[in-house]
C-alpha cells in the first residue's frame, strides 16, 4: 500500500477551531474574537487553512489564552491536555522513561513537573509495584531529593507529580561549563549525599545514581531526581540485562553480581562515579557496550583522575577512589560518610576562585554544604527536542535518550507576556507589510515619477513604507487588545 503524502496526512488532521474547542482550554467567544482579529488581515475563505489555523493559533498565544506548546500540539490535531487536576502548559524534555511536562493544578494554580511513564511494560504486578514505589515515595520529606506530590492513573497512563525544580542536571552542566573544581564537585555530591543518607534511613535505595539524577539549581543547591523509580517495572530508562536495573556508566559491581540483593552501598559507589564526572567529565569507563561495561565495572579500575584532571589534589582523588572500591566491604560505609570525607572541600567562608564561579557571599558555615551560585543557565535553550505525543489515544512511550535529557532548567521557561507577545506578533506582520507597501510604491514611482511626486508632495516610496509599517502594528495592536477584553 503506498504511503499517504505528507499533505494527504495535513488534510486528514482535524481543524484547529475543532481541536481547539474539543480540548477544553478555548471557549467559543474566545476562538470567535481571535478568528475576527485575523479576519482583519485575512479572509477566511480565500486564505490557505493551514495559514489561518496559524494565524489564529497565535493570536491565542498573544493573549496569553494558550502557551505556544498548546498552540502546536492543537495545529497537529491532539486535543487532550489534561492528567487528572493538571493542565498541561509544556514539554520539559523527553526520554525512555517516558515525557516530562510542566503543568499546572486546576484548583490551586501551582506549577509542577508531571512525569507521564510509559505504558510498553504495563502488567498488573509493573502496576502493583509503582503503586508501592509511590507509597513510599510520598512519605519523604528532604530539602535535598525532588519532592512527590501525586501519582495517579489517566488517559491510559500512570503519572507522577513533583515540585517543579529550576534548574539544570549535572550531566549537561558538566558538558556546558566544562568539569568542577574541588570545592563545587565536593558541595554537590554532598549535598547529593545528604539526600540519598535520608532516602536510606527510609529503606529506600535508588539504584540509578548519575549525573542526570542530580539537579543543581542556579544558587547552587542540588537536589536527587528519580528516587524509587529505578527500581519500578514501569521503568525502562536504565539498561536492563536479565533483572539488572542501572545505568552502565555508574552502575555498582554488586547490581551486576546480585541484581536482586542491591543495598545503599550501590548508591555509594554510583555517586563516586558521578564524581569522577564531575571532576574529569569523562565517565568512568568510556567506549564499548552494555556487557563490555559491565565486565569493567567488575574488573579494571578506571583512568586515574590526576592523568585526567591535574587540577584535583591526590586526597580528593582517595575520596573518588573509595566511593569506587569494587566490594562494598572497602567503599565508604554510608552516605553520611561521604559528607564527612568531603568535609575539607566544603565552603568555610573564605571567597571561592574556582573556574568560572561567583564569589561566594557572606560567611559560610562548616557544615554549610551549599556552593556559590553558578554561572547563568541563559544563553539558550536546553530543552529535549522532540514531538510530543502527549494526548493522543493512542499515544506510546519509547525511545532510548538518557532521562538527563529530560533537562529540568527548561522548567523555569514561563509563558510569554501578553503585551511582549503582542508586539511581537504585530512587527512579524508588520514588517513585511512596509517592506512590500514600500516595494510596491517604488515601482509605480517609477513609472511616472513626476506624477508620482506631485500627487504626494515629494514623499518618498521609503517614507510611505514606514508610515504603512506602522499602521499595520496599530491595527494589530488594537485588534488583539479588543479580542483580550472580550475574555
Amino acid at each position: 500500500m503506498a504511503k499517504p503524502s505528507a499533505s494527504a496526512a495535513r488534510s486528514d488532521r482535524p481543524r484547529f477551531r475543532e481541536t481547539a474547542l474539543a480540548s477544553g482550554l478555548i471557549e467559543e467567544p474566545q476562538l470567535a474574537a481571535a478568528e475576527q482579529g485575523v479576519g482583519i488581515f485575512m479572509t477566511q475563505g480565500a486564505a490557505d487553512p493551514e495559514a489561518w489555523d496559524q494565524a489564529v493559533s497565535e493570536n491565542l498565544v498573544s493573549q496569553g489564552l494558550l502557551t505556544p506548546f498548546q498552540a502546536h500540539e492543537m495545529l497537529a490535531g491532539r486535543r487532550r491536555f489534561r492528567l487528572g487536576q493538571y493542565t498541561v502548559l509544556d514539554e520539559i524534555g523527553k526520554g525512555g522513561m517516558g515525557q516530562v511536562f510542566r503543568a499546572e493544578h486546576a484548583m490551586m494554580g501551582r506549577e509542577v513537573a508531571v512525569k507521564v511513564l510509559p505504558r510498553a511494560k504495563s502488567t498488573p504486578e509493573s502496576e502493583a509495584a509503582f503503586r508501592r514505589e509511590m507509597r513510599m515515595l510520598g512519605r519523604l520529606d528532604h530539602d535535598n531529593l525532588v519532592r512527590a506530590f501525586d501519582a495517579g492513573y489517566d488517559a491510559m497512563v500512570y503519572y507522577l507529580v513533583t515540585e517543579l525544580v529550576p534548574g539544570i542536571d549535572l550531566k549537561r552542566y558538566v558538558q556546558k561549563y566544562g568539569p568542577l573544581d574541588e570545592a563545587t564537585a565536593a558541595s554537590v555530591i554532598a549535598q547529593a549525599a545528604r539526600g540519598l543518607a535520608y532516602a536510606h534511613e527510609q529503606g529506600l535505595v535508588h539504584r540509578d545514581v548519575k549525573p542526570g539524577n542530580l539537579l543543581v539549581m542556579q544558587d547552587g543547591r542540588v537536589k536527587v531526581l528519580d528516587l524509587g523509580l529505578a527500581g519500578s517495572q514501569l521503568e525502562e530508562e536504565s539498561s536492563r540485562i536479565g533483572r539488572v536495573v542501572g545505568t552502565m556508566d555508574y552502575i555498582a559491581p554488586e547490581q551486576i553480581r546480585a541484581p536482586d540483593d542491591v543495598g545503599p552501598s550501590a548508591d555509594i559507589y554510583a555517586l563516586g562515579c558521578t564524581l569522577y564526572y564531575a571532576v574529569t567529565g569523562r565517565v568512568p569507563f568510556p567506549g564499548g557496550g552494555r556487557k563490555d561495561k559491565m565486565q569493567r565495572h567488575l574488573t579494571e579500575t578506571p583512568d586515574p583522575v590526576r592523568r585526567l584532571a591535574p587540577h584535583v589534589s591526590d586526597a580528593f582523588c582517595r575520596v573518588i577512589d573509595d566511593m569506587m572500591a569494587k566490594t562494598p566491604e572497602k567503599r565508604i560505609a554510608s552516605a553520611h560518610a561521604v559528607v564527612e570525607r568531603l568535609h575539607p572541600w566544603l565552603p568555610d567562608g573564605q571567597p571561592w576562585s574556582g573556574r568560572g564561579l561567583a564569589m561566594a557571599e557572606g560567611a559560610r558555615g562548616r557544615d554549610s554544604l551549599r556552593p556559590p551560585p553558578l554561572p547563568s543557565f541563559g544563553g539558550g535553550s536546553d530543552r529535549s527536542s522532540g514531538s510530543s505525543s502527549f494526548g493522543m489515544s493512542e499515544s506510546s512511550f519509547g525511545g532510548s535518550n538518557d532521562i538527563s535529557e529530560t533537562l529540568i532548567a527548561a522548567a523555569t521557561s514561563v509563558r510569554r507576556s501578553w503585551l511582549a507577545s503582542l508586539v511581537t506578533q504585530a512587527f512579524l506582520i508588520a514588517v513585511p507589510a512596509g517592506i512590500g507597501f514600500g516595494l510596491a510604491m517604488g515601482i509605480v514611482r517609477g513609472i511616472d515619477p513626476t506624477k508620482f511626486d506631485d500627487l504626494l508632495r515629494g514623499t518618498s516610496p521609503s517614507t510611505l513604507g514606514w508610515w504603512a509599517f506602522l499602521l499595520v502594528v496599530v491595527l494589530q495592536v488594537a485588534a488583539s487588545a479588543a479580542g483580550r477584553l472580550q475574555r
